[in-house]
Parts: structure tokens; C-alpha cells; sequence
């Protein structure tokens, strides 16, 4: 019995250990969704452009830098002088597709928004990626309280993107992690939460992407 309990435990971590990020999806679930995703013609600055973090956020960038096997660049412009950059064509290609674009009113912009079926046609190891890239930028953990007692929750928090908050919310079902509570804060900006509570495996892997947030 000592031997098989011994060989269940090594063949769940091999399991984990074994899982591989999915860049692309990873990336996706990075993105920042704030209001859409602008896509700009002929403007070299932002040719391949995936997405953008604070400069002082180190360790976020890093953590991308290692999945992606990207590196983060800067532009000389003030306006942009405490954001740094990260730059693709393919993934910018890859990332665009599972956008829904319409051009910009008295604009030669493109906005996009986030089209859950195509995001949700992945596979579990992809959405799991997603959800992994999500909570590296959106993700939390609270303690609350329940007649006294407590226990940590799981949370991603997005702003001005319903779209997202649909995705997430319908990756952890797919994954059968179970969603504790679900609240939208109409104010300015409106803001979508998921509270939820993984299970081991997966707690796992979450603590890790949050160990990138409590670093820098």
C-alpha cells in the first residue's frame, strides 16, 4: 500500500511537472484587454506590439521573457518612458486572430475585442495557459471570512473587458475548478471579478505567477 501511494504522488507531480505553457495562450491571457485592443496600420513603433508592463515591474517581465523567450524593449518617447514593450510579428499575428477588429470612428486605428469562441476552442493545456497568463497580471488571493472562519480565495479582476471576464469564467468551469462568486462593480471604471478555489495542482501553478507579482 506504502508503494502505491509512493507511486500515485510521483506520478501526479510528473503530471505537473510535465505541463507546458502554451506561449501564444499564455501571452493572450497577458494582454490587456482595457477597453479593446488597438491595432495600429503603418506605424512602425507599434509593428509586431503584444502588449506593454511598468518598467519597474521586473520580475512580471521576466516571467514573460521566460515563457515567451521574448525580450522587452523601450521606446524614446516621454509619453511612454516608464512602459516597456513587448514585440513579436508572429505572435502579434497569432494573438490578433482570436480578436473580432472594427476601425476606429475619425481614426486610422483598429479596435478589437476579445471573441470568446475563439479563445475557447483550445485545448485544456492552452486555456490552462490562458487562465496562467491571466492571473500572472490580474490575479490575487484574499483571505475572508465566514462566521469566523477564514480562507484565502482566488481572484482575477479585469477592467472594461466583459469579454474576458466570460472567458475566464468559462475556462475554470472547463477545468472543474470550482467558482466560488462571480461581481461586476458598476463604477469607473467598471471592473469584473471571479473569485474561485483550485485544487492543489493547480494552486500550484497559480502561486507561482504570484510569486512574479510579490517580488519586484
Amino acid at each position: 500500500m506504502r508503494n502505491f501511494i509512493i507511486s500515485c504522488f510521483a506520478f501526479l507531480s510528473f503530471n505537473l511537472n510535465a505541463q507546458k505553457i502554451d506561449k501564444t495562450f499564455y501571452l493572450l491571457g497577458a494582454v490587456d484587454n482595457y477597453s479593446g485592443r488597438d491595432y495600429v496600420l503603418k506605424n512602425s513603433d507599434h509593428k509586431g506590439y503584444i502588449l506593454k508592463i511598468k518598467k519597474d515591474e521586473t520580475n512580471i517581465i521576466n516571467r514573460l521573457q521566460e515563457v515567451s523567450g521574448l525580450k522587452f524593449s523601450n521606446f524614446s518617447s516621454e509619453t511612454l518612458e516608464a512602459w516597456s514593450f513587448l514585440n513579436s510579428d508572429i505572435y502579434e499575428k497569432e494573438i490578433n486572430q482570436f480578436y473580432s477588429f472594427s476601425k476606429a470612428k475619425s481614426s486610422k486605428n483598429y479596435n478589437g475585442k476579445l471573441n470568446p469562441n475563439k479563445v475557447l476552442k483550445g485545448t485544456k493545456d492552452q486555456l490552462l495557459s490562458y487562465l496562467l497568463g491571466s492571473f500572472l497580471i490580474h490575479g490575487n488571493i484574499k483571505t475572508e471570512n465566514d462566521g469566523g472562519d477564514q480562507y484565502e480565495v482566488y481572484e482575477i479582476s479585469v477592467a472594461n473587458t466583459q469579454s474576458q471576464f466570460e472567458v475566464l469564467k468559462s475556462i475554470l468551469t472547463e477545468l472543474g475548478v470550482y467558482i466560488i462568486k462571480e461581481e461586476i462593480w458598476y463604477k469607473t471604471p467598471f471592473t469584473f471579478h471571479v473569485k474561485f478555489s483550485p485544487d492543489s495542482e493547480l494552486k500550484t501553478l497559480l502561486d507561482k505567477e504570484l510569486a512574479f507579482q510579490n517580488s519586484n
